[in-house]
């Protein structure tokens, strides 16, 4: 879902790096480019997601329907699922969730 709101309030997204078009590494991890590593038996899986990174989103909690603003620096696929990495904002934490725990936002 992609939600349209002022980003006046949002800081700018040069200020989050991310992991664009490949795989993020453990370096990656260790850099704050990347959240998390898909792995099975210490073998690397999956694929990037084509998407535009750094972005706004808001992260959603199913069980209190509470919305907390993000940005999203990591997306890759494995097994028919989609993982976005980022950081909350206002906890100030890397956050790791399927595609179904975020909402895009646009300007």
């Amino acid at each position: 879902m992609i939600v349209r709101q002022s980003m006046n309030d949002w800081p700018p997204l040069s200020d989050f790096p991310a992991t664009i078009g490949r795989l993020a590494t453990a370096e990656d991890t260790r850099a704050n480019r990347a959240s998390f590593l898909l792995e099975v038996n210490g073998e690397r899986i999956g694929s990037p997601i084509e998407m535009p990174l750094p972005c706004y989103a808001r992260f959603i909690d199913h069980e209190s329907g509470d919305r907390q603003r993000c940005v999203l620096f990591q997306a890759e696929e494995a097994d028919g699922k989609r993982y976005f990495g980022g950081w909350l904002l206002e906890e100030k934490r890397q956050i790791v969730g399927l595609d179904t725990d975020f909402e895009i936002v646009a300007k």
